[in-house]
């Protein structure tokens, strides 16, 4: 009787190699897909984000200020609803959508007459409304999952008490999260008190002014509104964004003017070119980023998401993160 000779070593080793080279070429497909999923994630989060901005609109007829009373600010603030002059609270705006994430429960544990965190400046604002912030460190220390992306690195809790009675850069015990509110030559260091109640070249959002949709005059569609910053970026590595604790680098994207020596610096995931070197290429924890490949997604105006290519032209950037620029900008222009 006739035996059926085995595999030849060579003919095993063949084998071998066919099935390395399969994995090989299905590898990047499979995790083009879970980047596809993950995405998608991200886009619905967006989403959610955009229409409870809006939700709190119709119920206030403006957007939530990007923070209230922000310890960053180094212009003292006035006396103003029953808090003295100078008294910080850091309340974000992500804080006060809540109730609109459908995070009631959340919402109603936050103590607002507290403050978020206490990072505060010497330049007038130096006190703490509540004297420290450990009366909200539940509410800001929680994972909410509209507020991270899952390309992202996982949320960390980050406790930086504060080394001074002043100190801008204190969190207490505060939850990371990956998105920022759209507040183009503005930061959490910009106030009315210095910059007027209506200060040129801002985005949708601005500390302490709620802004209404009708002053987005360039169109809701064409104006971008909350945009992803992801957490690994170029300066102190507890930087943000955080959803909840209103702390220097918390709250705002920074985008400047394209005639600016550093315009080219506060486009998507561009390096950040000052301080010193910077070897992984990582933006500043105030510019638009992100770990999907090419660029970020935004929340537009209306509410939809939109992806930006790191490749946008300086001055499209600057028109669609203004709301009054007057600019014309083609559908095919980012």
């Amino acid at each position: 009787m006739h035996r059926r000779s085995a595999f030849t070593l060579i003919e095993l080793l063949v084998v071998i190699a066919i099935i390395a080279v399969l994995i090989a070429l299905l590898l990047p497909a499979v995790q083009a897909a879970r980047e596809a999923a993950r995405r998608a994630q991200c886009v619905n989060n967006m989403k959610q984000i955009g229409l409870a901005m809006h939700n709190y609109h119709d119920i206030n007829n403006a957007l939530p200020p990007a923070k209230i009373r922000s310890g960053s600010c180094t212009t003292q603030y006035p006396a103003s609803n029953g808090l003295p002059a100078g008294w910080v609270l850091n309340t974000t705006a992500f804080t006060m959508i809540l109730a609109q994430l459908e995070q009631t429960t959340l919402f109603n544990a936050y103590n607002f007459s507290h403050a978020s965190s206490a990072a505060a400046w010497t330049g007038g604002n130096s006190t703490v409304a509540g004297g420290n912030a450990s009366a909200n460190t539940t509410v800001v220390g929680t994972l909410v999952s509209a507020f991270a992306c899952p390309s992202d690195l996982p949320p960390r809790v980050i406790d930086d008490q504060p080394t001074t009675a002043t100190w801008p850069y204190s969190r207490h015990k505060a939850r990371e999260s990956s998105y920022a509110l759209m507040s183009a030559e503005y930061t959490d260091y910009s106030c009315p008190q210095e910059f007027g109640a209506n200060p040129p070249g801002r985005g949708m959002f601005f500390n302490d002014i709620a802004t209404a949709v009708a002053q987005v005059r360039d169109g809701l569609s064409n104006t971008s509104m909350v945009s992803e910053i992801r957490q690994e970026t170029f300066d102190e590595p507890n930087f943000g964004p955080y959803w909840g604790s209103g702390t220097h680098t918390s709250t705002h994207c920074w985008v400047v003017p394209p005639t600016s020596a550093y315009a080219s610096m506060t486009t998507p995931n561009a390096p950040w070119g000052l301080y010193g070197p910077n070897p992984k290429k990582l933006s500043y924890a105030w510019i638009t980023s992100s770990l999907h490949p090419g660029g970020v997604n935004q929340t537009m105006g209306d509410g939809s998401v939109r992806f930006i290519k790191n490749t946008i032209n300086v001055y499209t950037w600057y028109s669609l993160v203004t709301i009054a620029g007057g600019e014309v900008i083609s559908a095919d222009a980012y």
